[in-house]
């Protein structure tokens, strides 16, 4: 059931509105090693998407759902769990935004939804706690990319472009997307075709994928990472703009 719930708050970005800001200084260096020619694609594939788990960096993921677009901006420190994002939603025309901070197990939002409850002088929740580990690891772009470092018919086409196939309920899982119903007439398909794209150092820049919907057709998502090492400096929102009830 706490999947369920987590899966409603991500899916939410793509019918309603979610926003997270993303608040950074200064950087620091990142010396990592050019990638090896010597690894086999999947190899080098896996390792570039590992690293993101030790890393920081700047995040944007764009996903396009009929007259719905959503992008959520943010920056991520894997290692210390902390981020901050904004989830622009745009649908037919009406614009939504949300914002999100992480610091560890806690997880705080602020809503300029319509459809959110909305307090002037107390704008933020703080994300029930059971839940918020949970929805932490949703937004990390570590656990997002998770699914490359299992895929397979890894192909490198070029010194730094990557195809292949991921496993449907794995890309499900990795987004906290809701798992895509079939009806009796749609079998929905066992595997996702992505691209990737490493820089010269061998850490993942992009992917993108086609996600499966309930009616057979996909969806495009596509994931940006950059700006390796930078500083994220995410600070809890002020005690007394906070509201007293927990929630989604």
């Amino acid at each position: 059931m706490r999947r369920r719930t987590i899966s409603r708050a991500i899916a939410s970005l793509l019918t309603a509105a979610l926003t997270l800001t993303a608040c950074t200084t200064g950087t620091k260096p990142a010396p990592h090693p050019r990638s090896s020619s010597a690894k086999t694609p999947a190899t080098a594939l896996a390792a570039a998407a590992n690293r993101l788990k030790a890393d920081s960096f700047t995040m944007t993921m764009t996903v396009k759902i009929d007259t719905t677009d959503a992008v959520v901006v943010g920056a991520m420190d894997a290692a210390k769990k902390a981020g901050a994002f904004t989830v622009t939603t745009t649908r037919n025309g009406a614009t939504s935004i949300n914002e999100w901070r992480i610091l560890g197990g806690t997880v705080y939002r602020k809503s300029e939804a319509a459809s959110a409850p909305r307090n002037a002088t107390r704008p933020w929740r703080r994300i029930n706690q059971a839940d918020a580990p949970a929805l932490a690891a949703s937004f990390d772009g570590a656990t997002m990319a998770g699914p490359l470092t299992r895929a397979t018919g890894v192909q490198r086409t070029s010194d730094t472009h990557f195809t292949g196939s991921l496993t449907t309920t794995a890309v499900v899982d990795a987004l906290s997307l809701p798992t895509p119903a079939t009806s009796a007439n749609t079998s929905l398909a066992p595997t996702v075709a992505f691209t990737a794209d490493l820089d010269e150092q061998g850490r993942l820049i992009r992917y993108h994928l086609d996600i499966p919907r309930r009616n057979g057709t996909t969806y495009p998502l596509e994931l940006t990472y950059a700006k390796f090492g930078q500083d994220v400096s995410v600070q809890p929102p002020p005690a007394d703009e906070i509201s007293g009830a927990p929630g989604l």
